[in-house]
Order: C-alpha cells, then sequence, then structure tokens
C-alpha cells in the first residue's frame, strides 16, 4: 500500500487452503510459505491439513502455486434460524 492517506486497504476474502497429503507433516512449513506470498493465517488444522486465513482476491492464483497445496477455497458461512423461529 502506498503513502496516499486517500487510498483504501485492499479487501480480502477468507481462503480454507487444502494440504496435498504428501505434505501433511510439513503442515508449518506450507503455512510459512502462504504468509510469505500474502496470506494472513487465522487458524492451522494440521490433522485435517487445512489453513484458514484471508488474502487479496488476486493473490488466490500465486496461493494455489504454492508448493504443497492441493487447493484454495473461498471460505463458506452458513446460517440457520434459532430453534424457535417461524421458519426452519
Amino acid at each position: 500500500m502506498g503513502d496516499d492517506p486517500g487510498q483504501q486497504p485492499a479487501e480480502t476474502v477468507g481462503y480454507i487452503v487444502t494440504v496435498q497429503s504428501q505434505y501433511l507433516g510439513r503442515v508449518k512449513e506450507v503455512t510459512g510459505q502462504l504468509e510469505s506470498a500474502g496470506m494472513t493465517v487465522e487458524r492451522v488444522l494440521g490433522t485435517l491439513g487445512q489453513i484458514i486465513g484471508r488474502a487479496e482476491e488476486s493473490k488466490r492464483t500465486t496461493l494455489a502455486g504454492l508448493e504443497g497445496v492441493q487447493s484454495v477455497d473461498p471460505e463458506r458461512q452458513f446460517r440457520i434460524n434459532p430453534p424457535d423461529s417461524d421458519i426452519q
């Protein structure tokens, strides 16, 4: 980001990165690569081989091309109504 005070920070997208099975023992290494490429890591689910975080949408291709990365998928959020609501 430049020194222009009117410049807005880039919007980030939540991603779930799946680590290739042969890299499950090296999840920390893959996490470091993702951070170096611009991802802010929020959670590491090592036993599942998933890394959750945020990055600019323009970085998705770069993240997906890193060694040990199987896929980079947008994070999805689902909500349900409370049990006492009229519509279920």
